[in-house]
């Protein structure tokens, strides 16, 4: 992605590494005489706010078949311009994965399929594998936010005014099956105000560890990242960014009681103790020309690589694409419905369109008829309905509809895969590591005997084969196949390709 030339400019002109951990202030409900009267910050004149201070802490506790993790948020914001005052509106995503099965990014995948080879001793397959899967990641896993707390500091003559949030100012809603977000708004800030605010992120997704962004929209002065994670989990984690964070790993260790046995002595687990810190960072606010300003700010971004219970050897999560294909093919609503009869078929067979000579012709006649069966609901996901279910509602997320087409050209003889990917709105996927939980959604890949496959995807208003929305021509989206045939597709060298196809 290429970076906006005006950032690059100003990246190169900023001063580097001028606050020092020392410098900042970390007394949380004590701003600093300077930060009150502080009325513009020098690195970024213009800027409308700054953020003064952020302490992330990622905490693990061990359960005795499981883990938990807790996300501890402290945030200072400065207000300098009457503008500013919108960073009073604070929203906090988290997430709630409550149905049976297991719920690995937003897919229900089968516990026997998640990868439980052991990287020393006898495998973990068949039954065994289910129920030990189970035991760890469970049947359902949510988030909370707990313990929020937000804070205004004013300025009154020669006096700090202190302004607390009520309770009755928290609000929550659900964006979508497993998406939620916490709202509130800190209470009387204007200029001049400095803005205080924490809470506490709850989560039993412990394999999912949150993405985490030193940069904003607004300059920062110091982001810290400290994560404490028992030696029992290992991530992948990828650094990215235009201006890098500094970076520490040692070795630690945290003591556990194992629940089963309140009267044991507490146990004691050896961690990775990792601390990111970002220092004097510009900002970079949305711009029309990047999909996804994130792509371009300091942060970082991991994946669970392997993991192991008390008193048992290290096994494997998903450390190759090829583990992670066949989750996606045995996954319960995705994958093992693939090959399912259509419930159009009456009407394919009617139609006669497994007649028509011209695969792409006949292709064009099973997108033609299920789109005009069933219409886009405007959303992208990952995990489709039962088709059935969607034909009857005559609407769907586009991975409703997709499945629906997939079978449906599966029944006139097509050959078809899944083709898995992140939209471009969301951010890349990490290119040091395979990832399973930053995949977004799919489109369907019609495989040609001669090359040049079909791409088509039900929220095309369009209805054009190879026409897919700007918002899915990615560089790197995943073919799925079974028997190792799966492979890397660049999207947007396709669409370029196909700018004047039709159907």
């Amino acid at each position: 992605m290429k970076l906006n030339l005006l950032y690059l400019f100003v990246l190169l002109a900023l001063p580097f590494a001028t606050a020092s951990a020392a410098d900042v202030n970390m007394k949380w409900g004590k701003p600093t005489q300077e930060e009150m009267q502080m009325t513009v910050y020098d690195a970024e004149p213009n800027a409308e706010a700054v953020v003064l201070c952020r302490l992330t802490e990622v905490e693990y506790t061990v359960q005795t078949n499981s883990y938990l993790v807790d996300y501890h948020e402290k945030m200072r914001i400065k207000v300098l311009k009457p503008s500013g005052a919108r960073f009073a509106k604070v929203v906090v995503p988290y997430k709630k994965f409550m149905s049976v099965g297991n719920n690995i990014g937003g897919l229900r995948t089968s516990f026997a399929t998640i990868p439980m080879n052991r990287m020393s001793g006898d495998s973990y397959f068949g039954e065994e594998s289910g129920s030990m899967s189970e035991s760890v990641f469970g049947t359902d896993a949510d988030e909370n936010v707990e313990n929020v707390k937000a804070t205004a500091f004013n300025l009154e003559g020669s006096k700090v005014a202190k302004t607390s949030m009520k309770k009755s100012s928290i609000a929550t809603k659900q964006i979508d099956e497993h998406n939620y977000q916490l709202e509130f708004t800190v209470p009387n800030v204007k200029e001049g105000t400095v803005i205080e605010y924490e809470y506490t992120i709850h989560s039993q997704i412990f394999w999912e560890l949150h993405d985490w962004y030193a940069q904003w929209e607004i300059p920062v002065v110091f982001a810290k990242l400290d994560m404490n994670i028992p030696n029992y989990l290992i991530f992948n984690i990828e650094d990215h960014g235009i201006q890098r964070l500094t970076y520490t790993c040692t070795q630690g260790s945290m003591t556990y009681k194992v629940e089963s046995d309140p009267l044991a002595k507490p146990m004691t687990v050896n961690t990775n103790h990792y601390i990111y810190i970002g220092r004097d960072l510009m900002g970079m606010p949305k711009d029309d020309s990047t999909w996804n300003v994130q792509d371009n700010w300091a942060g970082i971004t991991a994946e669970l690589k392997t993991y192991r219970l008390r008193g048992m050897s290290q096994m494997d999560f998903a450390k190759t694409w090829d583990q992670i294909d066949e989750m996606i093919l045995t996954s319960d609503d995705l994958g093992i419905h693939l090959n399912d009869h259509s419930p159009l078929a009456d009407e394919l067979k009617a139609a006669k369109i497994d007649e028509i000579t011209d695969l792409r012709e006949r292709a064009a006649a099973v997108y033609k008829l299920v789109m005009s069966k069933v219409k886009w609901n405007g959303k992208y996901t990952l995990s489709p309905a039962e088709t059935s279910e969607t034909l009857k509602k005559g609407e769907g997320s586009n991975a409703d509809i997709n499945l629906l087409l997939i079978q449906s050209m599966n029944t006139v003889g097509l050959t078809t895969a899944p083709v898995v990917l992140r939209t471009r709105d969301l951010g890349m996927l990490p290119y040091n590591f395979p990832s399973f939980t930053k995949l977004s959604t799919f489109i369907v890949a019609v495989i040609m005997p001669s090359g040049g496959n079909l791409y088509l995807d039900a929220s095309n208003k369009n209805g054009r084969i190879n026409k897919l929305p700007e918002v899915m021509l990615v560089e790197r989206a995943r073919l799925v196949r079974k028997d190792k045939k799966s492979s890397w597709v660049n999207l947007q060298k396709i669409f370029s390709k196909n700018q004047g196809a039709s159907n």
